[in-house]
């Protein structure tokens, strides 16, 4: 746990935009965000960048049908194979094995290209992201439609894999801004289904899976992203450093965790507070009513005993989840949006 991070409301992005020239994107990413530079997902371009598909690239069995748009674990006699050589490449640490490639994230080729070394120079911490185990077991199947995650094979070599992707990012950013500390995300949306009667995935074994990745990205700074509600003790209990949620939209039911806020702000944890929407909302709402927003929820945690200057300190502003489905009006709204609060909220508590 990084306890001397104290972002004092610094903007953090969750990552992808509506955009479809990687350089434009990443430029506005950089302009945006003033601390945390982080690179966009852009997952218009097309299928490859879908947030599954994305980090698809080494896993065993994984085959992509781009024109079906399909993506998917072939577990056939071939399978024994392909996960011996994969573990071979995690045994040596062969970080390259597990690259992402331009082909599948034209954003984070454009980041690392050198067109922006200059200003990469000068921040203090650059964001990766990666899509988390949970999410990616529940949602890429194998060819007969079964979850990964039920697979014990498969669902090791994601958590493994998922956790090399991270540690070659972790990598690559630092060789890119050598000056900065590397915080790195794992998105979890499927996080609000767990618990369900339709998952049958245990608490344990999320947390679990969750925590290697953390433990083994390789980064100064770790953060998970739901977007959903779910249940928070279980991202408290990977140890996380940022937990990151929707303010907009869930603030009641995550302020409802103080104790568990309380412990993960006290061991040196913060808080990413999701509270500009991202969707056509931006257009009508205002920062003062974002800031409002946000007072209700330190109102709530002070009432139950957590210093109000701790939560400050240990804050940062972000829109409620990534921006990649949303319109580019929407989402350079949003941006706008998350600089005024981002503003306000250190005019208040500096």
């Amino acid at each position: 746990m990084t306890g001397d991070f104290e972002p004092w409301f610094a903007m953090i992005a969750i990552g992808s935009l509506p955009h479809t020239d990687a350089e434009q994107a990443v430029k506005l990413m950089l302009e945006a965000f003033g601390e945390v530079a982080a690179w966009p997902q852009l997952p218009k371009i097309g299928f490859l960048e879908n947030m599954y598909a994305q980090y698809s690239q080494g896993l065993p069995g994984i085959r992509v049908d781009e024109a079906a748009k399909r993506l998917w674990f072939q577990v056939d006699d071939a399978l024994p194979e392909e996960l011996e050589s994969f573990y071979e490449a995690v045994i040596a640490e062969d970080l390259d094995r597990f690259a992402i490639s331009g082909e599948y994230a034209h954003g984070l080729a454009a980041f690392l290209g050198g067109a922006f070394a200059s200003d990469l120079e000068s921040r203090p911490y650059v964001k990766g992201h990666v899509t988390g185990p949970a999410s990616f077991g529940l949602t890429v199947t194998d060819q007969n439609r079964k979850a990964s995650i039920y697979h014990p094979d498969l669902e090791q070599a994601i958590v493994k894999g998922l956790a090399l992707k991270g540690a070659w990012q972790s990598r690559e950013l630092r060789k890119a801004a050598p000056g900065a500390k590397v915080v790195m995300f794992y998105d979890e949306p499927y996080l609000h289904s767990v618990g369900s009667a339709l998952i049958s995935v245990s608490r344990e074994q999320v947390v679990n899976d969750i925590t290697e990745c953390l433990a083994g990205c390789g980064a100064d700074i770790t953060g998970v992203h739901c977007c959903g509600n779910t249940d928070w003790s279980l991202v408290f209990a990977t140890g996380v450093d940022v937990v990151h949620f929707d303010a907009f939209e869930y603030m009641e039911p995550f302020v409802a965790y103080g104790p568990d806020i309380a412990r993960h702000l006290e061991r040196g944890g913060s808080l990413a507070w999701g509270v500009i929407p991202k969707d056509e909302s931006v257009t009508s709402i205002t920062s003062a009513e974002l800031v409002s927003m946000l007072e209700s929820g330190f109102d709530v945690l002070e009432g139950q005993g957590i210093d109000r200057g701790l939560v400050a300190a240990r804050s940062l502003v972000s829109p409620s989840c990534g921006l990649g489905p949303a319109s580019m009006e929407v989402a350079e709204r949003a941006l706008v949006l998350t600089r005024e609060v981002s503003e306000a909220m250190r005019a208040r508590y500096s």
